[in-house]
């Protein structure tokens, strides 16, 4: 039936690039140029020529401050709600607090001490006055989760704890709305831990995947308008409805709404190849903004290097990040990618249509995720930024090991588990042609 037929498209190049056409006409350039497309429906042919014109987005960066740390590597970043705090966790025993009112000088104001030989993660309530940190190699073995008072946003204090389901180590949380979402490192599930009473926090819910022969790992997990996004490692993205309402679920009982996966040993092939047989792999983050959810994954080879370079004892990351359009949530379809030969994909953070990414040994990188989004970002020319965030008097020394980036009010506060925190501002957007 003819009506019901799809035209089939091509596109060449008249000199010079690389486009991309998509089954339903859907057209994407690598490069500048002059394209023609041509479709075909039966005996009719039709064809339109394309100019591409260079996206022009890149911008400057500039270093407005630096607090470096001695004796700890950073991890986690996060920024109190009234603006004036923020908080760093550490690959040990400790978080720091933070006076970042001047940008160009941020200071430590106190810390808080646990028994832990990582605290992965920090994250406040909504309203500021309370939070969590994670918890990993306690000497108890008592691992969970820290509650902390942030009333005096300059001087945390812990409150309470909760071991009671996961003392065997929690490496990432999320709190929203008098919950925290949190992962089990001992049984992969999602645990949920009410705070509405942060002195006594109980578990309310467990979720997780059928356990498979590769192993059931919970990685990290978001949450927005009721929803719970899980980067569930060897079994890809998983979406929970906590409260949206789509399912019937709560906080109380998730529901499963979507699974997404994707084949990693495929994509990643060069990892086994440059690093010996097998690899480690897996979706490590997920951040929904708009009809797309950005998937991040953490890659590391096999061999372990032999110097102090790289990721812990893992040695060089490696990673994609994914850009998955879930306007059918049903149906989630993987339409875009980006990946720097020097990167390695760690934490992300979007803000309106840009992306902010830690990116390892690749530093800090930005990103236009503006408009519809399809192909190979990086090959577009859609990087707005990169900054190497290496130091000379680094844990080690000139080598960036970016862990994420947070954006507020024109700044990017970026954590480097060699250098400590760094903070930069973007040159503002060129204005608009008439």
């Amino acid at each position: 039936r003819v009506a019901e037929a799809l035209p089939e498209w091509s596109v060449a190049p008249v000199s010079s690039g690389s486009a991309t056409i998509a089954g339903d006409g859907a057209f994407v350039a690598d490069e500048p140029g002059t394209y023609r497309v041509f479709a075909a429906l039966g005996r009719r042919r039709a064809e339109a020529v394309v100019e591409v014109t260079p996206r022009n987005v890149a911008r400057r960066a500039e270093i407005v401050g630096r607090l470096p740390l001695k004796g700890f590597q950073a991890a986690e970043l996060w920024l109190h709600p009234a603006g004036r705090h923020a908080y760093l966790s550490t690959v040990g025993d400790r978080m720091y607090a933070l006076d970042i009112s001047d940008p160009a000088r941020p200071t430590v104001t106190d810390s808080v001490m646990v028994d832990a030989r990582t605290i992965n993660d920090v994250m406040t309530t909504e309203d500021g006055k309370y939070g969590v940190l994670t918890r990993e190699g306690a000497s108890t073995r008592k691992n969970g989760i820290v509650i902390l008072s942030f009333e005096d946003p300059a001087h945390p204090r812990q409150i309470a704890e909760f071991t009671e389901t996961v003392s065997g180590g929690v490496h990432s949380t999320y709190v929203y709305r008098g919950y925290v979402y949190l992962t089990d490192d001992a049984t992969g599930s999602m645990r949920v831990i009410d705070i509405r009473d942060p002195t006594s926090p109980k578990q309310v819910a467990r979720w997780e995947v059928e356990r498979s022969p590769a192993g059931r790992m919970l990685h990290d997990i978001a949450v927005e308008d009721g929803l719970a996004y899980l980067s569930y490692w060897n079994d890809g993205l998983v979406v929970l409805d906590v409260g949206n309402g789509m399912k019937g679920g709560r906080p109380e009982d998730p529901r499963l709404v979507t699974q997404f996966k994707y084949d990693l040993n495929a994509i990643y092939k060069k990892v086994e190849l440059a690093g010996g047989p097998g690899f480690i792999r897996g979706t490590h983050t997920a951040w929904r903004a708009g009809r797309y959810v950005f998937v991040a994954d953490e890659v590391f080879p096999a061999q372990q290097p032999r110097s102090g370079v790289g990721v812990l004892s893992l040695g060089r990351a490696y990673g994609r990040l994914h850009a998955v359009d879930v306007s059918d949530l049903a149906h989630p379809r993987l339409v875009a990618w980006y990946e720097a030969e020097d990167g390695g994909t760690h934490n992300v953070w979007v803000a309106g249509d840009t992306l902010y990414l830690g990116d390892y040994q690749g530093g800090l990188r930005v990103i236009d995720v503006s408009g519809e989004l399809m192909g190979d970002l990086m090959a577009q020319g859609r990087e707005i930024a990169h900054v190497h965030t290496g130091d000379s008097q680094g844990h080690t020394p000139n080598v960036a090991n970016a862990w994420g980036a947070i954006y507020r009010n024109g700044l990017i506060y970026v954590p480097d588990m060699n250098s400590g925190l760094w903070i930069v501002r973007l040159e503002p957007k060129p204005e608009a042609l008439p």
